[in-house]
């Protein structure tokens, strides 16, 4: 009987030893607990027994919650999508200004070189009409015939008249007289190719304006699109480094 009740009376001093353990664990959890709710009192925000009542008592809460999320993650993968079409779309615009470019640099030189063309061909008709005076030649109508026969058709192969010039040369239409003197003939001729090449270089003219008008648009959508681009990116990079944040509205990271 003694030992009987040795036994017991050892095995309830053990129970409540063990009873006072768990009982001194809860009370320390809970300072615990109630000293960092108190650190946090100056941060905005319900506290943490809030939290926990409002997990416990409103399970449609944790639903709204991963719908959030959801609907967070739905956004930003729709934004990187942007961003992504946004990066093509510039990378195409920056082909098409390049491009763009080359044309007006090679519009520039072709108005360079028709106004060159047209300078060599002002200071031909200058020369003639400086001499003042043609020599005199013993010929005869039909000889300078031949003569205007053989300039503007070599004049035609050259390119230096059009097929109406030669037509209206050969026909003795528009000015031109088969019986003009030969150097007469060449100052016509000269400033008939004088005037064809100053028409040229007025159509390189607005070639190149219109070239350069096109790359100046081009180069500002390029301007715009690479904004727009890098605005987008850099977006979705701050969404995605904010992305982990999103499961601190789970009720599973939620500190108490």
């Amino acid at each position: 009987m003694d030992a009987a009740a040795q036994d017991l009376a050892h095995g309830m001093r053990e129970a409540l030893a063990i009873w006072a353990a768990l009982l001194a664990a809860v009370v320390i959890t809970f300072a615990i607990l109630s000293l960092l709710s108190k650190r946090q009192d100056a941060a905005p925000g319900p506290s943490w027994w809030a939290r926990l009542r409002k997990a416990v008592r409103d399970p449609e809460a944790v639903r709204e919650r991963q719908l959030a999320i959801e609907q967070r993650e739905a956004e930003l993968r729709e934004l990187q999508r942007y961003s992504d079409e946004l990066a093509v779309a510039a990378s195409r615009t920056s082909v098409v200004a390049a491009r763009r470019r080359e044309e007006w640099e090679a519009a520039q030189r072709t108005r360079e070189a028709a106004w060159r063309a047209y300078e060599e061909a002002e200071q031909a008709v200058r020369r003639l009409e400086l001499a003042n005076a043609f020599p005199l030649t013993e010929d005869d109508p039909a000889t300078r015939r031949q003569h205007l026969v053989r300039m503007v058709n070599a004049a035609h192969q050259q390119g230096e008249i059009s097929a109406a010039h030669l037509a209206d040369a050969l026909m003795h239409r528009n000015g031109w007289d088969p019986a003009e003197h030969p150097f007469a003939q060449q100052l016509r001729l000269r400033r008939i190719v004088r005037d064809r090449l100053f028409r040229a270089y007025q159509q390189a003219s607005t070639l190149e304006r219109e070239a350069a008008a096109a790359a100046d648009l081009a180069a500002s959508s390029k301007r715009s699109l690479d904004d727009e681009a890098f605005s987008a990116s850099l977006q979705a990079t701050q969404q995605v480094r904010a992305a982990p944040r999103l499961q601190s509205l789970t009720p599973s990271s939620v500190r108490f």
